[in-house]
């Protein structure tokens, strides 16, 4: 099965993207995307959660998308004028979509990158947090994520299997974002990674993606005593309650802000838990990226 993760939906977008000035006391800016603060408390530590598309494409998402070579030097001119933008930021740590259990590799490939001896690798942890961490002389970087796989329970399977118009509903939900990522992937050949970014942290990019792909597809998935739609919707929030859980490892005198690199999938349940936390304020990097 595909991990849990916005690999089931893909990172599909539509939304032409309109954000405010920000304000950069707390790098916000000042229409934000939905659920995320105006303000943090003093004492919050600032996470700036940074959605972004697998830069890999290994191909095994649901939604198929066309994505140029970051390798390229046009594309990796565009990820040096990203990195420099996000270490305006300074941001005290950089935590990743890695497994947490795999920090110790982590930190041994981080290592080769440092020394110049890594092999080319199109992955966004390296190419966004390695670099970005390097420019900034971090001596490491975090994985925050967990081993989580999304398995379809037997309670969803019997209920689509009784009633196909779930089934249906969710077809038509995944045929409507990969046409909006064939369009996506026509209009990513002319823009720039950061204009990509850009998109994918607006407020229709996180409601029309995986949002709706999750939420639209399983959560009126059941009937009478079966939950099966939302037992699935929350194997999904159980890892990214682990990957807040992750964070909070981080923590320390020393540390005021962290960025987190994702999935854009991750932002919007990652955005809800931080805000729920008193220890953490979560940050939209839209005023960053502009």
């Amino acid at each position: 099965m595909s991990r849990l993760t916005t690999r089931l939906f893909g990172n599909a977008l539509c939304a032409t993207l309109t954000v405010g000035a920000a304000d950069a006391a707390i790098g916000q800016s000042s229409d934000l995307p939905t659920g995320f603060p105006a303000a943090c408390a003093p004492g919050e530590v600032r996470v700036m959660i940074l959605g972004t598309y697998h830069f890999a494409n290994p191909g095994r998402d649901v939604i198929k998308q066309d994505i140029d070579d970051v390798l390229a030097p046009k594309r990796q001119a565009e990820l040096e004028d990203l990195a420099t933008r996000l270490a305006g930021w300074k941001p005290d740590r950089i935590a990743v979509e890695w497994p947490f259990s795999r920090t110790d590799s982590a930190r041994a490939r981080y290592a080769r990158y440092r020394a110049g001896t890594l092999a080319p690798n199109r992955n966004e942890v390296v190419q966004i947090g390695f670099r970005l961490a390097v420019l900034l002389g971090h001596s490491a970087v975090y994985p925050i994520d967990d081993d989580s796989y999304l398995d379809l329970n037997d309670s969803l399977r019997a209920i689509v299997q009784r009633r196909p118009e779930f089934k249906r509903a969710r077809d038509s939900i995944v045929a409507v974002l990969q046409a909006d990522a064939i369009r996506t992937n026509a209009w990513m050949r002319g823009t720039t990674i950061r204009e990509h970014l850009l998109r994918l942290n607006s407020d229709e990019s996180l409601h029309g993606g995986n949002s709706l792909g999750m939420f639209g597809g399983y959560l009126q998935a059941g009937e009478g005593s079966n939950y099966g739609g939302p037992q699935f919707l929350a194997q999904w929030y159980a890892r990214n309650f682990n990957m807040a859980h992750n964070l909070t490892r981080l923590l320390g005198p020393d540390v005021k802000r962290v960025l987190v690199i994702v999935g854009n999938g991750h932002v919007a349940p990652l955005r809800n838990l931080l805000d729920e936390a008193p220890q953490f304020c979560p940050v939209s990097p839209l005023s960053v990226l502009r």
